[in-house]
């Protein structure tokens, strides 16, 4: 859940299918969302008596015709990386002269905002599944767990995943994916939103688990399991649960596009994992930690939330890296402030935010890059005060 988004310039040129992207289907749910918004903010201005630019009108109608030329959902090492978005530009020149412009904007369908500006949640709402203290919840779930028959142990990988469903990151999921979920993202890259919605999903977030475990828990009739970790301690339960089969061959090819040997995060956490998956709705004891020195900056999207609204952001810029920050970084993050407030923004933030997950086998360890962007970060500060990094 990117905590926000900046619009892309309106005049961002979209160019003709080429042999490889004309194959693309035209007719998935995010080029048919696209093209209906396109068509609709088209509609509403003739109506309203705008006199829409044939040049706009051009525009817009290429990318109904050619929606799969948006830009698509990326991957890094495994992990999911937000799209871009479909938008409507509407720039007003002379009274009853208006252009609408279908352009490639990274802004959320309908431009849905709250009334301090941030844009909404994937879904509508954000998911928080971590049991409150409050009432003695989080006390009763951890008798629960300890109480329950069945325990699946989590890998490293999967306690990252129920960090990820924990906080609300992979909004609206409530927990690891069932097999409906699981082929709306392998076959759609989408999953349906509590408020209706498809929100971008390319990367299933599953829970393998091996015959014996499977057969156990169908044998027992039980719904529910706890998650432990390495050490047996419960970490979550995962309720009204849903086993299916775990087709790891599909789901590699369609995740990567590819087979081949070699693909990062492939052979820890699928060629190796259960051949059975294991859905449903988690609810985590306590908030997770690593313990390793770097919780402080592991901030929640609700904590985010919080400090832009502290911060009085009117605008946020986020900046995603796997490497120190260098000059052509720090190129990229100065400019984007510098257009920001061209544009009219008075307080724009800076979100750096470094994978911390994995990355390739020879990069700087994570703890190294933290410190590193600290030290960049407070020679900045200390020369231009005005600036706020978060």
């Amino acid at each position: 859940m990117p905590p926000a988004l900046l619009p892309r310039s309106p005049s961002r040129r979209l160019e003709p299918p080429n042999s490889t992207s004309a194959g693309r289907r035209l007719d998935s749910p995010a080029s048919i969302r696209a093209a209906r918004a396109v068509e609709a903010a088209a509609a509403v201005h003739e109506k309203e008596g705008d006199q829409i630019d044939e040049n706009h009108k051009t525009h817009a109608a290429f990318v109904v015709k050619f929606p799969q030329q948006l830009p698509r959902p990326g991957r890094v090492h495994g992990r999911p990386v937000p799209p871009a978005r479909m938008g409507i530009a509407v720039s007003r020149g002379s009274p009853g002269n208006s252009a609408v412009t279908a352009v490639a904007a990274a802004v959320p369908r309908g431009v849905r905002c709250r009334a301090g500006g941030l844009i909404e949640p994937d879904g509508g709402n954000l998911v928080d599944l971590v049991a409150p203290e409050e009432g003695g919840r989080r006390a009763a779930l951890r008798r629960e767990a300890a109480a329950l028959p069945h325990r699946v142990r989590l890998g490293h990988v999967d306690t990252e995943w129920v960090h990820v469903l924990s906080e609300g990151w992979a909004s609206p999921l409530r927990g690891f994916m069932r097999e409906t979920e699981f082929l709306q993202a392998l076959h759609f890259n989408t999953v349906h939103g509590h408020d209706g919605s498809m929100v971008n999903m390319s990367v299933p977030i599953v829970l393998a688990v091996d015959e014996a475990q499977r057969r156990a828990i169908l044998a027992s009739g039980a719904t529910s399991v706890a998650l432990i970790d390495d050490h047996d301690r419960p970490v979550a339960v995962l309720s009204d649960i849903e086993i299916y089969k775990h087709n790891k061959e599909e789901r590699i090819a369609r995740t990567w596009g590819t087979t081949a040997p070699g693909l990062p995060y492939v052979e820890e956490a699928i060629t190796n994992a259960g051949d059975w998956l294991i859905g449903g709705d988690l609810e985590v004891i306590e908030p997770i930690k690593y313990n390793d020195g770097l919780d402080q900056y592991r901030l929640s999207p609700a904590q985010l939330r919080e400090e832009f609204a502290r911060r009085n952001a009117d605008a946020v810029f986020a900046f995603q890296l796997r490497n120190p920050v260098h000059d052509g970084h720090a190129l990229l993050m100065t400019d984007t402030r510098r257009r920001l407030l061209d544009m009219g923004y008075k307080n724009p933030v800076l979100l750096l935010h470094p994978l911390g997950g994995f990355t390739k086998a020879d990069d700087v360890p994570l703890s190294v890059r933290m410190k590193q962007h600290e030290k960049v970060f407070s020679y900045k500060q200390s020369y231009h005060p005005s600036v706020s990094f978060l």
